[in-house]
Formats: C-alpha cells, structure tokens, sequence
C-alpha cells in the first residue's frame, strides 16, 4: 500500500487526473457498446423527432436561462462545500472519472447513431459556452485540490488555520462563479441560436 502512495505521489495529480479522466472516457465508450441494446431506444438525443423538436421549438430564454444557471450553480456549490472536507480529494476523483464516462458514453452513442454528422451534434451542445465551462472546471480542480489537500493531507490544520485557507480561495471562487455566469449566458443565448442551425442537418 506504501509502494503505491510512493508511485502516485510521484505521478502527481496532474497525471493522475488524466489518466482517471482517460479510463473514464475508456469505460464509458465501452459501457456505451455492451450495453447498447439496453438503452438504445430510450435516449432522446439519438431520436430525429426530438432533434426536429428543438430545432422548430420558439425558446423561452428566461426559463432556459434559469435551468442553466441552477444546473450549472448546483454542481459548483456542491463542489466547493466538498472540497473544503476531508472527503474533498475522493469527490474531486470521482468528478473527473464520472466526467469521462459521460463524455465517453455521449460521444461514441452520437457518432453510432449519426456517423460523421455526429461531430457538428457535439459541437452544437458545446460551443461556445465550453470554452468557458472547460477552464473554469480545471481551474476548480486545481485550487479545490490545493483547498483540501493544505487542510487536511498536510500538516495538522486547527479550525481557524482551516477556515483562513477558505477565505484565501474565496477570490477565485467568486472569480470562477463570474465566469460561470458568463458561460451560462453563452450557453443559453448563443449556444442554443448555434444548436437550432446545427440541428437543421439532421
């Protein structure tokens, strides 16, 4: 068990995140292959009907904008109140592992069902707004990473030396909640306007 401390620990968490995202990707495309017949039917994304339905929907743009900023403030709140605990490490771990898998499962049941077409489907779920919410996630990775481990996995921290080391991250908490926002209104105005042309390919 030492020896494997030893090994990660000269890894570096860097490497290790990628290697954890990698194996999420790996199992996800595979989950997205064996288990194709359990699921196939019942996923909206792979159903034309449901493409045609967004594609001709009129948008309400202040209800969208509500389910964006409360699905996107939701996973950030939880992020952080974990990081700033013992578990916060493990949370971080299995965030990005969970992460992979839905990018792995996501990805390969869309080019399955639409082939090439499948890369303008992807890019009209991501652009522009993941050019925000990507940096934004590393960025939290990085610092909630750096939050949980000086609190807890290096020297013995009292309550006041733990709550000064939140108070220290709430700068770039609040800078990343900033940028969220940005992305959220990316995602809401000029992300769905992109989907709805994209979505005219298929």
């Amino acid at each position: 068990m030492q020896s494997v401390r030893l090994q990660l620990k000269k890894l570096g968490e860097v490497k290790l995140g990628i290697i954890i995202l990698g194996a999420g990707l790996l199992i996800g495309i595979i989950i997205s292959k064996v288990l194709k017949g359990l699921y196939w039917n019942h996923i909206d994304i792979l159903d034309t009907n449901y493409l045609s339905k967004i594609k001709d929907a009129t948008i309400d743009y202040s209800v969208l904008i509500r389910y964006v900023f409360w699905n996107n403030y939701r996973t950030f709140i939880l992020f952080w109140i974990f990081c700033s605990t013992a578990i916060g490490i493990p949370y971080i771990s299995l965030s990005i592992l969970y992460a992979g898998i839905k990018c792995g499962f996501l990805g390969s049941i869309i080019m399955m069902r639409y082939g090439f077409k499948g890369i303008f489907l992807i890019f009209g779920y991501t652009f522009p707004h993941y050019l925000i919410y990507i940096p934004v996630a590393l960025l939290c990775l990085r610092s909630g990473y750096s939050l949980c481990k000086s609190m807890y996995y290096e020297n013995k921290v009292s309550k006041r030396g733990k709550i000064e080391r939140v108070i220290k991250h709430l700068l770039i908490i609040v800078i990343l909640a900033l940028a969220l926002m940005l992305g959220g209104f990316l995602e809401t105005y000029a992300g769905s306007f992109l989907l709805k042309k994209i979505l005219a390919l298929f």
